[in-house]
């Protein structure tokens, strides 16, 4: 890299910064530039633990901003519940609450956004509103600063309801987008629609708690919400708007993630889990890997006009995303970060004095909208192995699975408890399904109902383990299989039996109470199908079928992410011992790091 940056330099000569920045924040420049430091900073603007060094943060700049999304509409959804007010990071020093963290990120991602986007907050809890007015704004310096101040006048309290948060969320992007077909006044970018959502708590509908909104008798709760949203996408691509993809960010480490993650898979979107010690804006990263995936093929894209944070004065920069090594099957791989180059605008003049007309046209162009069309890959790239989707299986009366041999059945009626459910596959010639085979659980994720299906698991209380019927091999306490949080079962809380259902591939099982009625599934040893499962009333899973959302492990093999992760660059052999990062030392300061012995 040292050769390549001792390279970059334009006709005026090395008069500018050439970097590379990183989606977790690392960032590499030349010239070298040490940050200011020690007493040099004022107090509460430096870093302590680094000398009191100033902090820079490059994905907040415009470069980094301008590379890596086009113009969009926002709505950042933000749960303002009691349980906000919780801290989980005690044991190891942090005393920030939930909500402080949450707030620290928005505060920031707040300062990502450009004049080409509209955006606004949406603060729920038992109730939800609009932060500021009832439109999205454009996001000048004036109107961001407002939803700042609007942002620090919030106090948590109350219960949490998703569908009343989605509501107002979704009326902001159809309002917008029926402004814009009768053109009066814009309040939208008229581009890509985005919702980010982000919660630690359950949703009033799986709670028992009361909610703004009934439950019909044929729905369960999870697809109450998931139901109405899709009811709102439905509006909004009715006034020929795009749908809006949902992030959603799971609050803490105790944050349910059933519904945030079913609302991230049913609508192209990406789910992350935030803890205390996680950098949220790393974590937010999905959001701005989505809005950049595209931009791979377009041009060098140009930044507004706006201050140097190293003292150049006025410059425009001159940006590129970077993407990681394609995968085996052609996909393009992640967001690495963003390569820049700086132009003082006084070099422009000395040289082009009626520049402006010119530089103009280079910004408009990293406003251009670009559509954004994923293959089944990209997004399961984007979401990582904790967080795919499964397959959305179209209808049928059985599943083929080539990968066991078995036959499977999903029927949606009748809802009926683990018993009846039993006796159900049973008379039928099979038994509740067993996860016991290589990726047989990606598929059965895939014909799972929303709120969750019966497998053939349950509770032994002779043995406090859980057991499958047909087999009695036990399933240990640490398997994979197990969503994240579960109460343990008893016979208080009846949670005796286990439901898979469509969070995930993975890491969604979870205990039941055995007399709720579910849908269930049904598994039938092959080869021959059984009663009802004729070649036209069967879809095959086999090596020809084509998938509506691939399975991660086809679109990336597992040795070749291992392989990319700790590749080691030609470069890193010419770096000697001494070169190292730490230890830090004795501070510096400003001047000893910036200047030599023979400086004047």
């Amino acid at each position: 890299m040292d050769e390549v940056f001792s390279e970059a330099r334009d006709e005026f000569g090395i008069r500018a910064w050439t970097y590379i920045a990183t989606g977790d924040g690392v960032m590499r420049t030349w010239p070298g530039h040490a940050m200011e430091r020690g007493d040099d900073v004022p107090p509460g603007e430096g870093n302590a633990e680094l000398g009191n060094c100033k902090p820079y943060e490059p994905r907040l700049r415009p470069w980094y901003v301008a590379a890596t999304s086009g113009p969009k509409d926002v709505v950042l959804v933000i749960d303002t519940s009691g349980s906000m007010l919780t801290t989980d990071g005690e044991k190891f020093g942090d005393f920030r609450s939930r909500w402080d963290i949450t707030k620290d990120a928005i505060l920031a991602l707040l300062n990502t956004f450009g004049t080409s986007d509209f955006v606004n907050i949406v603060a729920f809890n038992s109730d939800a509103r609009a932060l500021y007015t009832n439109k999205l704004v454009q996001a000048n310096e004036e109107q961001i600063a407002l939803l700042k101040e609007a942002l620090e006048n919030i106090e948590p309290l109350g219960g949490t309801d998703f569908r009343l948060a989605m509501e107002v969320a979704f009326d902001l992007l159809i309002n917008a987008a029926d402004r814009t077909l009768e053109d009066e006044e814009p309040t939208s970018s008229d581009c890509e629609k985005v919702i980010l959502f982000l919660t630690d708590g359950k949703d009033c509908t799986l709670t028992n708690s009361r909610c703004s909104m009934p439950v019909d008798e044929n729905e369960t709760g999870v697809d109450s919400v998931l139901n109405f949203i899709e009811e709102k996408q439905t509006k909004l691509a009715s006034l020929e708007s795009q749908r809006a993809h949902i992030f959603t960010f799971s609050l803490g480490f105790e944050a349910d993630d059933e519904l945030p993650k079913e609302m991230a898979c049913a609508n192209e979107g990406i789910w992350k889990r935030i803890i205390h010690s996680d950098d949220p804006l790393v974590k937010m990263n999905a959001y701005t890997s989505y809005l950049a995936s595209r931009r791979a093929q377009s041009d060098v894209i140009w930044s507004r006009t706006y201050d140097d944070a190293f003292g150049l004065g006025t410059v425009i920069t001159a940006a590129k995303p970077v993407y990681g090594p394609a995968t085996a099957v052609g996909e393009q791989g992640p967001l690495i970060g963003v390569v820049g180059h700086d132009v003082r605008l006084s070099d422009f003049n000395e040289r082009a004095p009626g520049f402006q007309e010119t530089i103009g046209r280079f910004i408009s162009r990293g406003n251009e909208c670009l559509p954004v069309e994923f293959s089944s890959c990209d997004l399961q790239l984007l979401r990582g192995e904790q967080a795919q989707c499964p397959e959305v299986f179209d209808d049928a009366n059985c599943y083929f699975f080539e990968g066991t041999g078995n036959y499977y059945m999903a029927p949606k009626t009748p809802l009926l408890d683990f018993a009846g459910a039993e006796e159900y596959c049973q008379e039928r010639g099979g038994t509740l399904a067993e996860i016991d085979e290589d990726l047989e659980d990606e598929l059965l994720a895939g014909i799972a109902s929303n709120a969750g299906s019966w497998l053939g698991l349950r509770y032994s209380d002779n043995d406090s383990q859980w057991v499958w019927t047909n087999s009695g091999r036990v399933e240990p306490q640490g398997s994979n299989l197990w969503a994240v949080l579960i109460d343990p079962p008893t016979r208080r809380n009846r949670l005796m039996c286990a439901t898979i259902d469509r969070r995930g591939v993975q890491q969604n099982v979870h205990p039941e109470d055995c007399s709720v009625k579910r849908r269930f599934l049904c598994e039938f040893v092959g080869p021959y199908p059984p009663t009802g499962c004729g070649e036209s009333d069967t879809i095959v899973v086999d090596d020809d079928y084509e998938y509506n959302v691939r399975p991660l492990s086809t679109c990336r093999p597992g040795g070749e992410s291992g392989r990319d992760a700790t590749a080691i660059g030609v470069a890193v052999e010419s770096l000697t011992n001494e070169r190292v990062i730490c230890p830090l030392g004795q501070p510096k300061s400003t001047f000893d790091v910036r200047c030599c012995d023979e400086c004047k």
